[in-house]
């Protein structure tokens, strides 16, 4: 089976390595177990038909072709060089590469970074080789790469061992994990739908899982693309192919290993035991709509749903509707909906009305709409089932349709046709379950791009993620660099490191424009009376100590101080218990108390990858308890922190809990809050605000705790 390597579509710049003209196999020979004889062999079998020279300075002939001593003896440049050389070879080898001006490289060879000191050397040895030329080099430590629209297969997995043939489908990858990668693909090639790329990207020496994302992004036979990441060399260019696939409308998948590695940021403030390094990715993947999944199977099953829709066919919401040929699959399936945050409503009167004449008399119309199996068996049912199902899908009330089915025998394939008739009439997107399916189906729907899942929780949870996906596209969290000014830190911190006392961050609120609650900072008795009487009672006492963060825990804050006699009592009882536990006390700082029935959590830290973040989540006592927080990227618009509160799960499920009047409110306040520590020039730090009292006539916040590591 050939292909045409002039119709391959463009890469950018990653072109030439991804989609090659011609290849070269450095270290290719006929002896058994060379990888590079393995590689040529390949491209062979699997139809490559663009010149493949093998190199060697021992061989003439390689698998039947004339093999070159040397790179520069041969005919011309070639596109792709595949460099099958052991590890300590490997920097001749692509010296040699940019030599010639070979435009791209693969490098499979281990014992680089992965391995030993000795091997990170090397390693660093490559990327210097490489860095300034404009050699495009996979690897090392890679399986390689395959495009199955030319018959590439720049690769030594066993999977071309597998197959006599590959499916070219509409789905790349990129994995960070080779194995993950043809783990994959050899499963999308089973169910007959195949992948389009698989790349294994392995140690990063040059090229990023960023690069090659962003690659895949510009491949108009790319429909989704898969990835599987556990780290980033280059974050930025991460970001730089996510927002590039995002206005593209391409989705990306990914499974991110690694999830919870700690951050090691200091936990002096909630914000260090909430976000850590899994959050910050959920909120580079929520920015910009990528699909996060937990299992390769998930991977798999997201990306094929995804490939088999027509562009833009996303669900409007989150109502789904169930069809069943038994009522048990149905109660099921509903559970597992709710579970994964999707409504099953009932059908509306009219469309039940529609269904009542054409309907088998032993199913029912609810939903989970139950078929019963008679709507197939019963000729007479089965005549208007494609009424039916149409009827069914054009629900007003619905977004998206879980159809399942089992078994049927000879009927299937009317089946097939009915659902094939069914999709081409609907733009609201359908996931096909069908439990033990007879011979020829799953092969049969295939051909038509369609994923069938083996079972009805995959297809859910496959529409589940649709949901999501949709949701994200339409949100308008975005980073917004342009909103952050700069603000005069230096004139208010004089420290280049620790904690800054309330009073200072208070300051700081108040210079940015944000409500604050009024507070004085007292250093005697007297003075903690006129601070009171100047900000209005009730007042607020809290203890000022750069060596206690969480004072209320310590018992250095008194609320709700009524009158001046009070005041003074207070104060020198926190005077006295700070004396007691053997710190420094630098004032008592006294604060109107606001009222406010809700209170927030709004914090920001300096992410090591990805910048400043911002978050959002329940403040007060509450804050570790229900432990409900969201980040974004610092900056973001008012409408931006809109969506993001709307993502707490408090507020998905009691809405009333904030209504839109008091959530504007509290957006434009972490907008304007995001806008300000964006500009924050320390390495390293937490500003937390826990909390912002929201009440019906004021907010303000009431406790500020600015960290600098």
């Amino acid at each position: 089976m050939g292909a045409d390597v002039e119709s391959a579509g463009s890469f950018g710049d990653l072109t030439p390595l991804l989609a090659p003209r011609s290849v070269a196999v450095v270290g290719a020979s006929d002896r058994e177990g060379n990888l590079g004889g393995l590689a040529v062999g390949f491209l062979q079998k699997f139809g490559y038909r663009g010149p493949v020279w093998p190199v060697n300075t021992g061989r003439s002939v390689v698998a039947g072709l004339p093999c070159f001593a040397h790179l520069r003896a041969l005919p011309s440049r070639p596109d792709l060089v595949i460099v099958a050389v052991p590890a300590e070879t490997v920097t001749e080898v692509v010296a040699d590469c940019i030599a010639v001006g070979s435009p791209g490289a693969i490098v499979w060879a281990g014992g680089f970074a992965e391995v030993d000191d000795k091997g990170r050397a090397r390693q660093q040895q490559l990327e210097d080789l490489c860095r300034g030329t404009s050699l495009k080099l996979c690897g090392p430590n890679c399986i390689g790469v395959i495009n199955t629209s030319i018959g590439l297969t720049a690769s030594f997995s066993s999977l071309m061992t597998e197959f006599d043939r590959f499916t070219p489908g509409t789905v790349s990858i990129v994995s960070q994990s080779g194995g993950t990668a043809v783990t994959a693909h050899g499963r999308a090639q089973e169910l007959g739908l195949g992948f389009r790329v698989t790349i294994s990207c392995g140690n990063e020496a040059a090229l990023s899982v960023g690069d090659f994302i962003f690659a895949l992004a510009q491949d108009d036979g790319t429909r989704v693309i898969a990835a599987y990441v556990e780290g980033l060399s280059d974050p930025t260019r991460f970001v730089e192919a996510l927002a590039e696939a995002n206005r593209r409308g391409k989705p990306v998948v990914i499974l991110k290993g690694g999830a919870h590695e700690q951050s090691g940021r200091a936990a002096l403030a909630h914000t260090g035991k909430l976000a850590g390094v899994d959050r910050t990715y959920d909120a580079i993947f929520r920015e910009f709509a990528a699909v996060r999944v937990f299992s390769t199977e998930e991977l798999l099953d997201v990306s094929l749903q995804l490939a088999s829709l027509r562009p833009g066919q996303l669900p409007a919401g989150n109502r789904v509707l169930l069809s069943t040929f038994g009522g048990g699959s149905g109660v099921l399936a509903a559970d597992q909906c709710i579970r994964e945050g999707l409504k099953v409503p009932t059908l509306d009167a009219e469309t039940r009305a529609r269904l009542k004449p054409i309907f088998s008399p032993l199913g029912s119309s609810m939903n989970p709409v139950d078929l019963t199996p008679g709507s197939m068996t019963n000729p007479q049912y089965r005549s208007a089932l494609p009424a039916v199902l149409k009827t069914l899908v054009d629900a007003p009330d619905i977004d998206s349709y879980v159809f399942m089915s089992a078994g049927f025998g000879a009927l299937a394939p009317k089946l097939v046709t009915m659902f094939e008739e069914l999709r081409a009439t609907t733009d609201k997107p359908i996931c096909l379950s069908w439990l033990s399916p007879p011979r020829g189906v799953t092969a049969s729907l295939a051909e038509r791009g369609v994923v069938v899942f083996d079972e009805h929780a995959r297809a859910i949870r496959a529409a589940a993620h649709l949901v999501r996906y949709a949701v994200n596209r339409r949100h308008r969290i975005r980073h917004r660099p342009e909103m952050a000014k700069p603000f005069a830190w230096s004139d208010v911190i004089g420290v280049a490191a620790g904690v800054v006392s309330e009073n200072i961050a208070a300051q700081i609120l108040e210079l940015a424009g944000l409500p604050i609650a009024s507070g004085r900072l007292a250093r005697t008795t007297e003075e903690a009376i006129g601070a009171a009487d100047e900000v209005g009672y009730p007042v607020a006492l809290k203890a000022i100590s750069a060596e206690i963060t969480h004072r209320a825990a310590a018992g250095l804050v008194r609320l709700n101080v009524e009158d001046a006699d009070q005041v003074a009592r207070t104060y020198r009882a926190l005077r006295d218990r700070v004396a007691e536990r053997g710190v420094a006390l630098d004032g008592i700082w006294v604060q109107h108390m606001v009222s406010g029935a809700l209170e927030l959590l709004v914090t920001a830290f300096r992410d090591p990858q990805f910048g400043v973040m911002v978050g959002c989540g329940m403040g007060g006592g509450i804050t570790e308890i229900i432990d409900d927080v969201v980040f974004a990227r610092a900056p973001i618009g008012a409408d931006g922190a809109f969506d993001l509160l709307g993502r707490l799960r408090t507020i998905e499920r009691l809405p009333a809990l904030l209504p839109d009047t008091d959530r504007r409110r509290a957006s434009d306040f972490l907008a304007r809050f995001s806008a300000l520590v964006a500009t924050a020039p320390w390495d390293s730090f937490t500003f937390e605000v826990n909390p912002v009292k929201i009440g019906s006539d004021e907010m303000a916040a009431v406790d500020a705790l600015l960290v600098i590591d």
